[in-house]
């Protein structure tokens, strides 16, 4: 019983610690590692989010613009409310054609620029510094019909700036509607 007792009492041998200590650092890593990617992807997520609901509040802002026939059969179409500024207003393109190339370019009257939280921080031809989204829309006639058109709006992180936490195309949204001119 004396020698049994002995050999407990001895303690770790220092081979015993290094493996030791090894296993637990590589638990820690990857811990931390999985720390990492969750923080990531929350944090692609709430881009996704925001992309998403900023697309949309743009595009039910467009459908809500006139485009019917008045009582007598006249088409009448909104081409002047200015969705590029903060408060929309008169002074803009309303449902006008923007051309082909507004959801890939910055195009005037049919672009604007949003901070981190969703809220806009200018319009033009270049993100200002603090950008975060670039929200772009078009609008097309469908099959060359007056009656109907085609509303996109494309929201996506700016290229450059602090955006470049969040890989482009990834928190990417591109939302497509189709409106049919009514009757009053």
């Amino acid at each position: 019983m004396h020698s049994s007792i002995g050999m407990h009492a001895r303690g770790f041998t220092l081979l015993e610690v290094v493996i030791a200590v090894s296993i637990l650092c590589v638990a820690v890593l990857t811990v931390a590692q999985l720390l990492a990617t969750g923080v990531e992807g929350i944090a692609l997520s709430r881009a996704q989010t925001l992309s998403a609901m900023l697309a949309s509040g743009r595009l039910e802002q467009l459908r809500a613009l006139l485009f019917a026939f008045d009582s007598t059969g006249v088409r009448i179409t909104d081409l002047s409310t200015d969705l590029s500024v903060r408060d929309p207003g008169p002074g803009g393109s309303g449902l006008a054609s923007a051309g082909t190339d507004s959801l890939q370019t910055s195009t005037s009257g049919f672009v604007d620029y949003l901070d981190a939280h969703g809220r806009w921080i200018g319009t033009g031809a270049s993100p200002p510094a603090d950008a975060i989204f670039v929200r772009r829309w078009s609008i097309d006639a469908w099959r060359g019909s007056p009656d109907a058109l085609v509303v996109q709006v494309l929201v996506r992180p700016v290229s450059q700036g602090p955006a470049g936490t969040i890989r482009r195309g990834r928190a990417e949204t591109r939302l497509t509607s189709l409106l049919v001119r009514t009757h009053r």
